[in-house]
């Protein structure tokens, strides 16, 4: 047995010309029919794109169980397994009415975002195994990549959890900005046929919370970019006012990465949207000192509007 070729900083442990394992950060992993057990505390110091074709690795995490590895076609993929046993599941949709709905979720973001595969779904009576794919294509960190599949899945249930609401989004929603992205405003924009609909998570989004684009009657992309604030805009507040300013100077000249096709892009217009109102002349404040044309200004009257021709939703 020795050590084989190294594949980025993953190392193959050999065994007559055959890999039965690797060694990650000093430490011999063994696979089973290519499948390795890993732990998160494992998941650092190598790119997903290290991990060699062939391999499997196999970690559980709180709710879910993970198998991720890499191929010529992805440079990272993740199966996200979700074992449900009905005899202890407390949530207040039935176990299968919400796996059906997450079996929507994501069939509606492979349709917008082309990031997941196809589901499948596994009921034998006292249990539900639901499964998916995800997909990234840039390499980048494994924990970076582990990060951002979790994120992909925060997004999926998001979504679900608006599909299962039926008419109303409550105001605890409204009022947190990651609920108000995630459970509202992605699954809307998704719903309303944009493609690569992406939440940048306040990371180096250059005044872009979301991007999303679309093709126009003329079969021209258009790309737009949001930013995202929960509750009212006064025109009173001058830092909030300013901050806010700042992102749109910023939002137009800085590019993005598109999430499918990892060209750089720039975005044609801006939305600014609210789960309040503008009050306070903030929105003439702030185009008086911007002047553009190109920047858009939703509150939750307009969001509702969408949602209730988009997705027959109203707000509680």
């Amino acid at each position: 047995m020795s050590e084989g070729k190294s594949k980025g900083k993953v190392l193959l442990i050999e065994e007559d010309d055959e890999a039965i394992g690797l060694i990650i950060n000093g430490k011999e992993f063994y696979a089973e029919d290519g499948l390795i057990d890993i732990e998160v505390e494992d998941l650092k110091g190598f790119n997903i794109g290290s991990i060699p074709e062939g391999f499997l690795l196999h970690l559980f995490d709180g709710d879910y169980e993970w198998f991720i590895s890499h191929n010529d076609e992805h440079v990272g993929i993740a199966e996200n397994g979700n074992h449900i046993y009905r005899k202890y599941w407390d949530h207040k949709f039935g176990a299968l009415e919400y796996v059906n709905a997450m079996e929507k979720a994501v069939k509606l973001r492979n349709k917008t975002n082309k990031d997941v595969g196809d589901s499948d779904i596994e009921d034998d009576g006292a249990h539900i195994f639901f499964r998916f794919s995800l997909f990234l294509n840039e390499d980048m960190p494994i924990e970076t990549a582990y990060k951002r599949f979790k994120e992909i899945v925060q997004e999926i249930e998001g979504h679900t959890e608006r599909l299962l609401e039926g008419e109303e989004i409550s105001s605890s929603v409204l009022n947190d900005e990651n609920k108000f992205v995630v459970e509202v405003l992605l699954p809307l924009f998704r719903s309303m046929g944009f493609i690569d609909v992406k939440y940048n998570h306040g990371k180096r989004e250059f005044g872009k919370d979301v991007t999303f684009s679309e093709i126009d009657k003329f079969g021209v992309r258009r790309n737009y970019g949001l930013q995202a604030k929960v509750g009212d805009l006064s025109g009173e507040a001058g830092a909030e006012i300013d901050r806010i300013i700042g992102q749109i100077h910023d939002a137009f000249p800085i590019s993005y990465i598109d999430t499918t096709s990892r060209e750089k892009r720039y975005i044609s217009d801006l939305i600014i949207a609210i789960s309040g109102r503008f009050k306070d002349n903030a929105k003439d404040k702030i185009i008086e000192k911007i002047n553009r044309h190109d920047v858009h200004f939703f509150d939750i009257d307009k969001i509702q509007e969408l949602l209730a021709t988009h997705m027959k939703k109203a707000i509680e």
